[in-house]
């Protein structure tokens, strides 16, 4: 998704009002204000300045901007994407060249979050299963080290209604949490979209009203 986008919805969903639409054109520039003045910068690093590099050049571009800035979290979306960026650069790597560098990235990762006290948010898109299948943490990466080096393992799923087959439901699984303890891995938290507003309402079906 180009940045200009990325931006746009993020502040639409900032602003909790559809900000495109005509009614609310006045409202842009307050809510551009109030959004340019939350706490730190906001910055998107672009697909272009990884291009042609390696993943350990990679992660030590990004460990000089986290140094350099401050920055208290870092979201990678997604991993396989950015491997592939790397791998892209020899013609005759293979897929094991591409799980080794997707290993070996995860590994650096970590280390810059221990090191330097930064919270990372990793996208990593899990192998094609029917959407019947209860995705489970063997379904993430290309390796176990994926899983193995993060405190949290959370999972989105879409699944078919059971009444109404052309239609799908989207749900949150907690397949990890290394301090918190608590897993969910039943259809339990159900998330809403609203189309207008980019953003999901969460409904915990355990709780009985």
């Amino acid at each position: 998704m180009p940045e200009e986008k990325v931006l746009k919805w993020m502040l639409v969903q900032f602003a909790g009002v559809p900000l495109y639409k005509t009614e609310y054109n006045s409202s842009v520039d307050v809510w551009l204000d109030k959004f340019e003045r939350t706490k730190g910068p906001l910055t998107i690093m672009k697909t272009d300045e990884f291009r042609e590099k390696s993943v350990s050049q990679i992660a030590e571009a990004l460990r000089s901007y986290v140094s350099n800035s401050g920055c208290q979290h870092l979201v990678i979306d997604n991993l396989q994407f950015l491997v592939n960026q790397s791998a892209m650069t020899n013609d005759q790597s293979t897929g094991w060249d591409r799980f080794y560098a997707q290993d070996r990235f995860v590994g650096y990762m970590r280390s810059l979050a221990t090191q330097h006290g930064v919270h990372v948010t990793m996208v990593v898109h899990p192998r094609k299963t029917d959407t019947d299948t209860d995705l489970d943490i063997q379904h993430f990466g290309g390796s176990a080290r994926v899983t193995q080096e993060a405190d949290n393992v959370f999972a989105l799923q879409r699944r078919r209604d059971e009444l109404d087959r052309r239609k799908f439901r989207k749900f949150l699984y907690i397949l990890k949490n290394r301090y918190g303890g608590c897993k969910v891995e039943t259809d339990q938290l159900e998330m809403v979209f609203h189309s207008d507003i980019y953003t999901h309402t969460l409904i915990d079906h355990s709780i009985k009203v």
